[in-house]
Formats: structure tokens, C-alpha cells, sequence
């Protein structure tokens, strides 16, 4: 039977093994997860802390472990901002905002006082069936009642721990979390509890086969010992990022091409053996299979349904009539999410117009950047490329009504993203043209994402964000999204 009590706070336990994030080694290291997860949530959550103090209106509810002592089951990140607050775990360990910790330090001896000791339902470690119901009911079923709500990855996790269901994706996700590559710190903290994972979920069933795998299943267990690890943890980091979606996924023909996954192999299909023969495409002793009124022979090129699949096909002779020609295929495109392509777009951007010769100095420098060992210096002359070919635009089409600005009344800059809006609503003569729509659909998507290669938030955090960086595989598919309203803005 569960009793309610008072308890200090300091004898409560975070629960390492929270559904919301992968286990954690310590207290630190799981509200550092909790913050990653949901920083305005957490931060948020603390500051009503600091105005009004613990409101008892709802219990803690812990388990009590004879070996663990009290072990916090609902009500951790409540518990994690009291304890950080109260100096119970290292701030130095966490990047605390400024103006929290500054409140902090402000504090009262009343307001210890008064939050030392919180209410607590105790349940023995004997009900921890009934507790993970609770706790379920209030999270795993994304009721609102004031509490933040478990994401799909809390759910998928609970589902195969309590429920022994077998969860792929899941599994997928937490072992790219510790052998990809291709991701930071921050983005481990936050996608291990915060990912959308019924979108992996659907693209591996789709692309399983064509790593190797059975299943999703084995696709699962055999990671990261698969043959096209990156191409996966490519998708895995665009799922992420969420430029990867469900339209994308179940609307586009192949979406793992542009990812490097393997093309779908081609049917067999069978040999034509009077077409093939060795002497049956001579002309003069064969016997043609099919002609032209000419009786000129066609033959069979078995490698012909690759076009359609991206397989590259060699040169092959193909005989028609007494006379041998040679007929090759068209090259493969390159992909969009590598240097090569990078260079190449910027190579060929044509620059027309009047104030556009800083924007071409810009182009000849950035052009003489490695991309894999310049990623920081790239995206800031990238985006002074955008900000003075943004300003450009508007110069050339001042005169016409309704054409955009790039100053605010009193005289100073608006911000980029706000003038970039305008421009391809002018461009797209307010989405009038579904032509201009549809080529700038993926500029526009680019410029509306706070944390965009474009954004200021991330300029900002390039230069004083000491543990924020972009890295060089992010950059590629990032730029081929935006370059086509770089090459419109300076037509």
C-alpha cells in the first residue's frame, strides 16, 4: 500500500533508466538528457519553480528500493530543477541560461525553506507494476494534463522494455546514437529522446533488403556491421534533421538513391539467343529475330531496364545491318549531398547584374575552400552570399509596386530570413507562378527553420556557441535545398 510523506530532495534518486532518454551513467547525465530533450519545457518548468516555490497539487511518486533508496518514477525534471536550484548536483556540469542562473543566486533562505522537503507517494519496489501504469496513463498516452508528454521514442522504448514488443527503429536509432558519425553531442542528448521514429520506422522497411537485410528486424541487429553504414546513417541524420519526412519517403520514386543506398536491382530478364549467338549479329549470316523494311536487325540490350534503376551500363556494340556502331549511356547525375556537387553548382551560378561584385568575390573564395576541413568559414561566406544578392534583388526591383526591402522604416537591415520570405513571394508572384513554386519550395522550407544553415541563430551560435558546429556532411544536402533561390536572386 503506497503512503504519502515528506521527503528531502536530497534523498531523492533521478531515474537513470527514464523511458524519455537511453540510460545514463549518473544524475548529471540524465538532466543534461531531460534539458536536450525539452530545453524551454525545462527551463520553463524551473522558472515557475523560482516564482512560486513547489506547488504540492501533485505527488512525486517514487519506488522505495532497499538498496536504491527513493527512486524518482514521475516527476523528474520537477526533481532535477529543485536539485539544481538547491545546489544538490555540480551547475557546472550543465549550461545553465544566464538569467536562470542569475535568479538562482538570487534566492531567498525562505524559499529553501520551504522546498527542501516535498510530498512524495512511496510505493514499495513490490508495486512497480501498478506505478508504470500510472506513470503510463499520465505520458505514454499523450493526455495533457500539465505534464510534458512522452515522445514516440519514450513510447517505443516503454513498449519494448514493459512490453517485450519488438521495436526496430528503436533499436536502430540507439546504436546510430553511439556508432554514427555524422552527428554531435547535442544532437545524441536530444534525438535519444526526441526523434521521429515512425518515419524511420517506414523508411527502413522500404530499404532493408537493399542493405543486406532480411528485415527491419536484422537490419537492427546486424548495424552498424552493414556494408552501406553511411548511406543509412546519412538517412538516419536527414530523419533527424527533418528534411527526410513522410511524403518524401512514400512520393518519391526512389527516395534512397539520393542517400547512396544501392539501387533497386533490375528484373531478370532473358537473352534473346538469335540476337546473341556468336555469329547471329553479323549481318551476313544471321538470321534477323526482327527489322526494319531495310531488314536491318535490332539487338537486345539486356541492360537495358537499368536506365530506370540508376545502374551505369558500359558502351556496348550494337550491330545494325553489315555496319557496327557503338551507342553509350548518358553519365550518372551526380548526388546532391556531397563537395563534388557543392563545387559544381557554384561553378556554374550565373551572377548578372548591377552590386553584385562582392557576391563574385564571395563565389571565388568560397570556391577555393576544402568543405570537409572549412565547414564553419563555408557557411558564413555562403550566407553573406544570400544577405548581399538578397539586398541586390531588392536594389533591381525597387521601383515596381509591392517589390520587397531590405530596410526597415527607420533605416536599419531587416533580418535575412524575413527579406529571403519576401523575395520569393515576389519571385513566385505571391505563389501565382506553380512553376516558381515549386523550385523555390525547398528554399522556403530552408529559410522557415529557426535553426537553418541561413539563420542567424545559428551564425550566432557559430561564433559564440562554444559546443555548436556544422559539419561537413551536414552542408551539401543543406545547400542544394537553398542555391536555386541563390541563382534566381541573381538573374
Amino acid at each position: 500500500m503506497q503512503q504519502t510523506q515528506l521527503l528531502p530532495v536530497n534523498d531523492l534518486a533521478i531515474d537513470l533508466q527514464n523511458f524519455r532518454t537511453v540510460p545514463q551513467k549518473n544524475e548529471v547525465e540524465a538532466i543534461n538528457a531531460m534539458i536536450s530533450i525539452s530545453p524551454d519545457y525545462f527551463w520553463g518548468l524551473m522558472e515557475s519553480l523560482l516564482d512560486d516555490g513547489y506547488l504540492p497539487t501533485e505527488n512525486i511518486i517514487v519506488l522505495e528500493d532497499p538498496t536504491n533508496g527513493y527512486q524518482v518514477k514521475e516527476g523528474n525534471r520537477r526533481v532535477a530543477s529543485l536539485k539544481i536550484i538547491l545546489g544538490l548536483v555540480a551547475v557546472t556540469d550543465l549550461d545553465l541560461p544566464a538569467k536562470v542562473a542569475e535568479r538562482i543566486g538570487q534566492i531567498s533562505a525562505d524559499w529553501v525553506n520551504s522546498n527542501t522537503q516535498i510530498p512524495c507517494t512511496i510505493f514499495q519496489l513490490s508495486d512497480a507494476a501498478v506505478v508504470d501504469k500510472i506513470v503510463t496513463l499520465t505520458h505514454g498516452k499523450g493526455q495533457k494534463a500539465g505534464r510534458d508528454a512522452w515522445e514516440a521514442v519514450a513510447r517505443a522504448r516503454h513498449n519494448k522494455i514493459v512490453n517485450g514488443v519488438p521495436e526496430p527503429g528503436l533499436d536502430l536509432l540507439e546504436k546510430y546514437l553511439a556508432h554514427g558519425t555524422n552527428l554531435s553531442d547535442d544532437q545524441k542528448l536530444r534525438w535519444a529522446g526526441k526523434y521521429h521514429l515512425t518515419v524511420l520506422d517506414e523508411a527502413i522497411k522500404k530499404i532493408a533488403q537493399r542493405l543486406g537485410a532480411s528485415s527491419s528486424v536484422e537490419l537492427a541487429k546486424l548495424y552498424p556491421k552493414i556494408s552501406h553504414k553511411k548511406p543509412l546513417d546519412e538517412i538516419l541524420y536527414a530523419i533527424g534533421m527533418e528534411s527526410l519526412t513522410f511524403p518524401a519517403i512514400r512520393e518519391s520514386t526512389d527516395f534512397a538513391l539520393r542517400f547512396g543506398v544501392p539501387p533497386i536491382p533490375p528484373p531478370p530478364t532473358g537473352q534473346n539467343p538469335t540476337a546473341t549467338s556468336s555469329g547471329g549479329t553479323s549481318g551476313t549470316g544471321g538470321t534477323p529475330n526482327s527489322g526494319t523494311s531495310s531488314g536491318t536487325q535490332t539487338a537486345t540490350n539486356p541492360t537495358a531496364n537499368a536506365v530506370n534503376t540508376g545502374w551505369q551500363t558500359n558502351p556496348s556494340p550494337t550491330t545494325l545491318g553489315s555496319s557496327t556502331t557503338t551507342t553509350g549511356r548518358k553519365p550518372l547525375a551526380a548526388a546532391t549531398n556531397n563537395e563534388q556537387s557543392v563545387r559544381k553548382a557554384l561553378r556554374s551560378l550565373k551572377l548578372y547584374g548591377t552590386n553584385r561584385d562582392k557576391v563574385v568575390t564571395l563565389r571565388n573564395e568560397i570556391l577555393k575552400l576544402k568543405l570537409k576541413d572549412n565547414p564553419i568559414a563555408f557557411c558564413f561566406l555562403l550566407r553573406s552570399m544570400f544577405e548581399i544578392s538578397a539586398k541586390a534583388y531588392c536594389q533591381d526591383h525597387a521601383s515596381e509596386q509591392n517589390a520587397p526591402k531590405y530596410l526597415k522604416n527607420d533605416g536599419s537591415d531587416r533580418m535575412l530570413a524575413d527579406i529571403l520570405r519576401d523575395i520569393v513571394s515576389h519571385l513566385t508572384q505571391n505563389k501565382t507562378d506553380k512553376q516558381m513554386v515549386k523550385l523555390l519550395h525547398g528554399p522556403l522550407t530552408e529559410i522557415q527553420r529557426q535553426d537553418g544553415i541561413l539563420s542567424i541563430t545559428s551564425m550566432n551560435h557559430l561564433v559564440h556557441n562554444p559546443k555548436f558546429t556544422i559539419l561537413p556532411g551536414d552542408i551539401p544536402t543543406l545547400f542544394s535545398n537553398i542555391v536555386p533561390l541563390l541563382d534566381q536572386m541573381n538573374k
